[in-house]
């Protein structure tokens, strides 16, 4: 379903950079900043939705343990009626009781990351169809102007239309990845919670292994962590560096005064473009990129120093 969603978002992105740059040579630099915005959505949603699919597969084969096991146990200790009698059969009932409420956890811990992931695959296939869209867009506007130059009074209305056009599909868009941004932050609430619920709930039973798992797994996973933020680092400064203006909100402007929606120095947008480039020319970020972590066979991350 998901096959070829990370090829158009690329041909997506030159195609509204062609677009940015046929309109600013005609006088419109207000298409430049939505590369920008192209640069930052390039998803592959096929990797949440096989992702979603594996954790699906986990989550219905816990179910289906949990009930075999209800199952043959209903068998072994019979009725209600019949239940064990000696300290014995009920110290086995209450250690299986105990049992199946964890796989439970289990079971319901897995259904959650498994809607999370399908959640995430269908939002980033639907960003994915509207930078096309804006793409699209742009190249007809850029072509609307491009035909319209025939004269300078045909020229001046078209570029004064077009401008019209871009600062209303500049604050749709806008809108569109806020309501993303929600919605993916949404989903790792979700998660989280899920997570600190279970580990809340173990340790009021006196069962401290839940937090030492947690530590345990981040532990291992830091190399990864370490570098997916450096990643993510790297992807939005040069998103910024292709807008060419400094951010106009954020911790640094609040904390050192530097000047917001003012231009960047000369040379660091044309850095920054010919970085975005090699990036998707590379199929990722071109610092950072070729240093990802491998993965042992446990699912742990090696450190540099091991």
């Amino acid at each position: 379903m998901f096959d070829g969603a990370a090829d158009a978002a690329k041909t997506a992105l030159q195609v509204g950079t062609g677009a940015a740059l046929t309109l600013s040579a005609l006088g419109v630099s207000a298409a430049w900043p939505f590369v920008a915005k192209l640069y930052v959505h390039q998803y592959d949603p096929r990797l949440f939705w096989d992702a979603a699919k594996v954790w699906h597969e986990t989550a219905s084969g816990v179910a289906a343990a949990r009930r075999r096991i209800t199952d043959l146990l209903s068998g072994v200790s019979g009725s209600s009626d019949e239940r064990w009698k000696s300290e014995d059969g009920r110290a086995f009932q209450r250690r299986m009781d105990a049992y199946l409420d964890e796989l439970t956890s289990i079971e319901i811990r897995a259904w959650v990351v498994t809607l999370v992931l399908f959640t995430a695959a269908a939002a980033t296939y639907a960003m994915v169809l509207f930078v096309c869209l804006v793409a699209l867009t742009l190249a007809a506007v850029a072509a609307w102007v491009l035909l319209a130059s025939v004269s300078p009074i045909s020229a001046a209305e078209a570029r004064v239309l077009a401008l019209q056009v871009l600062i209303k599909m500049i604050g749709g868009f806008v809108t569109v990845e806020s309501g993303l941004t929600t919605l993916l932050h949404a989903c790792a609430a979700l998660l989280g919670s899920t997570i600190a619920g279970d580990i809340l709930v173990e340790t009021a039973k006196g069962d401290h292994s839940a937090v030492a798992d947690f530590v345990q797994a981040t532990v291992s996973q830091g190399p990864l962590l370490i570098w997916g933020t450096a990643n993510r680092l790297e992807r939005d400064l040069t998103a910024r560096g292709i807008d060419g203006r400094f951010p106009g909100e954020g911790f640094l402007m609040n904390r050192f005064g530097l000047p917001a929606g003012s231009p960047l120095p000369p040379g660091l947008s044309q850095a920054a473009g010919a970085k975005g480039v090699a990036d998707v020319a590379r199929g990722h970020q071109t610092i950072t990129g070729p240093y990802v972590p491998a993965q042992e066979a446990d699912g742990s991350y090696t450190y540099p120093w091991e």
